[in-house]
């Protein structure tokens, strides 16, 4: 009786089973790199398209006028991109040190108004100026030929360089800078031999950017009468009836891109630059001197005064001195650019969506990104080439038939999203790297799928990155001329191609409406998304 109870005493609990949670499905992982290897497919195809063409053209030589039409577009936009965007990274990278290492009167409301520029389009500033100062307009300096594009481009596209400028140096640790203060050195020698070092990559991204985005402008630089390779295409396309020069004159302004792009990223090399560490306070603007604080005013005002203000406000005039303006005219064009812009986005998210979560996954994730990143690297107007192309290739296989409107808006949709996926990717992906291993692994342990994680998790953290994505690509697509110009239907205008169809006839009057509205409709979200990143910034400190 002793032993029996010693024996059931001693006997061990019974042990609950604990059931296993089964690891991720590996034909999960596998779809979720495919979508994103067709999703990086999707937005280069356009591109690669137009090389191709380009490359397997048959043609003897060049005759004259096409030689002097690709020489002149060649020769225009290398000029056109030093001036513009050289002026734009000087402009956009002096603003940022001064907004974020000075203290000066105004500064907490020019880190947010120095941004909208970038709701003007470039043609739109360009249909302003050319009017204002015209031969018998209001300021006796006519902007005209390759001085008013630079201008144009300057003082439109310096806010790229100010946002990258200002993000890198925002992500620096304070200590450097910290260090040089405490050891004596003056605010000028500081900003110079420590803080524009760091910012070096911001710098180094924006000017490319703009760079890019000069090059691959029409709408300005058609209306200035300066010969690029963007308009060249068109020309070539257009009066000379010769698509095959146009293709060829494409893939050159797409290698160009793809060549400045990663010279801008060799540059860089290896160099390491220190981030801030999280828990870190940011470093303390300097106290200016009063007329230094004041030069720094005027400064931005100006910025804001050409870029935005003067500019706008000359078209609103010009929109009410139009006496034969019907304002229900522009209900149709408006709703188009409203709906072609929120279809173009939902489509871009959606890739955006496949490659960023693919981009923290592996290599291959890594890989597709950068095939991504190649898409927006090429203009409009070249993707809107590679887009036909493709469609020109289905037909010659009697796949398709012609080009009626619902494939011409399919195609347009398309030319958006292969434009515009990357930088809608790159936000969302930093927002998704919120999502820390260890959160995935307890959603994983509890069982939820990859399509859960994905809803209930990974969206819900990265939300302010995909608000902030959101409305990049919308104002992006809003603004974007050649792709819809070379891929609308014919009795489908936007505003910008109503805008682009008034200034070519010179009817600036009429074209200012289309114009301004267009600026409008942009900069609301450009505002409400800068507001935010600045509360969310102050929150941070």
């Amino acid at each position: 009786m002793a032993v029996g109870d010693a024996g059931v005493a001693n006997a061990s609990p019974p042990v609950a089973r604990v059931r296993r949670r089964r690891a991720p499905s590996s034909a999960i992982a596998f779809l979720s790199i495919a979508a994103a290897l067709v999703a990086a497919a999707i937005c280069v195809g356009p591109a690669l398209a137009v090389l191709i063409s380009a490359v397997t053209g048959a043609r003897p030589a060049f005759e004259a006028f096409q030689q002097g039409l690709f020489l002149d577009s060649a020769a225009g936009t290398i000029v056109l991109v030093t001036l513009g965007a050289g002026a734009a990274t000087l402009l956009g990278a002096t603003a940022a040190l001064l907004v974020t290492l000075m203290r000066f009167p105004g500064r907490s409301v020019f880190e947010w108004l120095l941004v909208a520029p970038l709701a003007a389009p470039a043609y739109a500033l360009a249909y302003s100026y050319s009017s204002l100062t015209w031969a018998g307009g209001p300021v006796p300096a006519p902007l005209t030929g390759f001085v008013g594009a630079a201008f144009v481009y300057a003082v439109g596209f310096f806010p790229y360089v100010y946002l990258a400028t200002r993000a890198a140096l925002v992500a620096q640790s304070p200590s450097a800078l910290g260090a040089a203060r405490t050891l004596g050195a003056a605010p000028l020698r500081a900003t110079l031999r420590i803080a524009l070092p760091l910012a070096r990559p911001g710098v180094a991204a924006g000017a490319a950017l703009v760079a890019m985005e000069v090059a691959a402008d029409y709408g300005a630089a058609v209306h200035f009468g300066v010969p690029t390779i963007a308009t060249g295409i068109f020309r070539a396309r257009g009066p000379f009836q010769d698509a095959l020069l146009g293709n060829q004159m494409a893939a050159v302004l797409l290698i160009a891109a793809l060549v400045f792009l990663w010279l801008e990223r060799a540059a860089r090399g290896r160099r390491k630059f220190v981030a801030r560490d999280a828990h870190a306070r940011p470093a303390e603007p300097f106290r200016a001197p009063w007329y230094a604080a004041g030069l720094a005013t005027l400064f931005c005002a100006a910025l804001v005064l050409f870029g935005a203000l003067l500019p706008m406000s000359w078209l609103a005039r010009l929109a009410m001195l139009n006496s034969n303006a019907d304002l229900a005219s522009l209900l149709r064009p408006l709703t188009n650019s409203v709906a072609l812009a929120a279809i173009g986005a939902a489509a871009t998210l959606a890739l955006a969506i496949l490659i960023a979560r693919a981009a923290r996954a592996g290599a291959v994730g890594r890989f597709a990104a950068l095939f991504a990143a190649s898409g927006y690297a090429a203009p409009g107007v070249v993707i809107a080439l590679g887009a036909l192309s493709v469609y020109g290739l289905a037909r010659s296989l009697g796949w398709v038939g012609g080009l009626a409107a619902p494939a011409a808006l399919l195609l347009l949709v398309w030319a958006y999203a292969a434009r515009f996926t990357a930088p809608g990717a790159q936000p969302i992906e930093a927002g998704m790297a919120r999502v820390t291993p260890g959160i995935a692994g307890a959603a994983r342990t509890l069982g939820a799928s990859a399509a859960r994680r994905l809803w209930r998790i990974d969206l819900p953290l990265a939300g302010p990155s995909f608000v902030a994505a959101a409305i990049i690509v919308f104002v992006e697509i809003l603004k974007e001329l050649p792709a819809t110009l070379l891929l609308r239907p014919l009795s489908f205008d936007t505003l910008a191609v109503r805008a682009h169809t008034y200034a070519a006839d010179e009817r600036m009057v009429e074209a200012a409406a289309p114009a301004l509205l267009l600026t409008l409709v942009g900069l609301v979200p450009i505002v409400m998304l800068t507001r935010r990143l600045d509360r969310a910034a102050g929150a941070a400190r």
